[in-house]
This record gives C-alpha cells, sequence and structure tokens, in this order.
C-alpha cells in the first residue's frame, strides 16, 4: 500500500501547487464578496452543462483509445514506464493499481489541471479578451504544457506530440465552451469530463492493452 500513500500525498500536493497561483491572486483581489472556491470555480453547476460534460468525455475518450489501439508510436508511448499509465502497469497488485488509477485520474490530473486552466487561467483571459480569444488562448496554452510535458518525460516524437497537442488543445476549448456557456462559470464539468475520461482510458490501457 506504499505505493497508494505516495501517490495520495502526490496528488494532494500537486492541487495545492496548482491552487496557489491562483490564491496569491484573490488574496491580493479588491472585490471580496466571493470565496475563494467560487473564484476558481468551484460551485454549483447545470444538469445541462454536466450533460454536455459526459457527452465530451466519451467523445475525446473513444477518439483517443482509437488512435492508441492504432498507431504503434502513441501506443509504445503509452505503455512505457516514463508515462504516468506506464508506471502504473509496472504495479502487481491489482487493487493497488485501481486505487492509483483512481487518484491520479480524478485528483491528480483532473482536479489540480481544471483548477489552474479553466479556473484561473481561462477566467483571466476571457476576462481580458473576451470569450473567443481568451478561451483559445488557454487551451492552446494547455495542448502546449502536455507537449512540454511528453516531450521531456518521453522524448516523444512528432506524430505523437501532433495527437497529444491536438486532443488536448480542443478537449481544453470544448471544456471551456462549457463551462462560460453552459456551468455558469463551474469547473465541476470540466472536472468530471476530464475525470472521466482519465479514468476510463487509464484502465484501458492499464488493463486492456
Amino acid at each position: 500500500m506504499a505505493a497508494v500513500v505516495n501517490e495520495l500525498i502526490s496528488s494532494v500536493l500537486q492541487v495545492v501547487a496548482f491552487a496557489l497561483i491562483p490564491f496569491v491572486f484573490f488574496l491580493f483581489r479588491k472585490d471580496k464578496s466571493v470565496s475563494f472556491l467560487k473564484y476558481i470555480g468551484l460551485h454549483n453547476t447545470t444538469a445541462i452543462a454536466m450533460r454536455y460534460a459526459v457527452y465530451t468525455s466519451l467523445l475525446f475518450l473513444s477518439t483517443g483509445l482509437v488512435i492508441i489501439f492504432f498507431d504503434d508510436s502513441i501506443r509504445a508511448i503509452v505503455l512505457t514506464p516514463p508515462s504516468v499509465t506506464g508506471k502504473i502497469r509496472t504495479i502487481e497488485a491489482e487493487e493497488v493499481a485501481v486505487i492509483v488509477i483512481l487518484l491520479v485520474a480524478l485528483v491528480k490530473t483532473s482536479l489540480s489541471e481544471e483548477i489552474f486552466f479553466r479556473g484561473f487561467i481561462s477566467k483571466r483571459l476571457i476576462n481580458a479578451w473576451g470569450f473567443s480569444i481568451g478561451n483559445t488562448f488557454q487551451a492552446i496554452i494547455f495542448g502546449v504544457v502536455h507537449v512540454v510535458l511528453f516531450w521531456k518525460l518521453m522524448n516523444a516524437g512528432i506524430v505523437p506530440l501532433v495527437f497529444i497537442f491536438s486532443l488536448s488543445t480542443i478537449g481544453g476549448w470544448v471544456i471551456g465552451l462549457i463551462k462560460e456557456k453552459y456551468g455558469n462559470g463551474s469547473i465541476i464539468p470540466g472536472w468530471i469530463a476530464h475525470g472521466l475520461g482519465n479514468t476510463i482510458s487509464y484502465f484501458t490501457i492499464v488493463f486492456i492493452l
């Protein structure tokens, strides 16, 4: 169970780290009428936004898994130890692997990234430049960050990097759209979409591929 404890600590620390910059900005705001959770979008959303989040997650999930199954270079990346799923595949106890997958998929990646990218960056850019430009820029930043991480950790080739950038950028744009246009500014639909997609894809890669 050491792997579970380590991953729990790592997940909590990552959420705190990703929330730290928004918190600093929050402290220096002139308007003190909203709480920090409201400021980063952790508040009630709408039923239609939740439905759109599930549909979006399943659409991007199916697209990503089809490409992973049929492209050898991308499949090799997600199976190698430097990747998240590659590391989880090295865990011998299945029940431990399941708990680690849930922590990584639902907390470490999806929650922390939604807080920072949609709850903070997206809001700042949209307030400054309007929805169209702001949402597009936050999505591009989201895609570039994923490309840099994959390239540095796994020295991925051009095809996997294009795939990662495209899927991350388009996914980030759609989640931003749902948040702003249908979800009352809440990051919960994005968290659901992000977390659901990560969870199913991680389980597929770890236990089926």
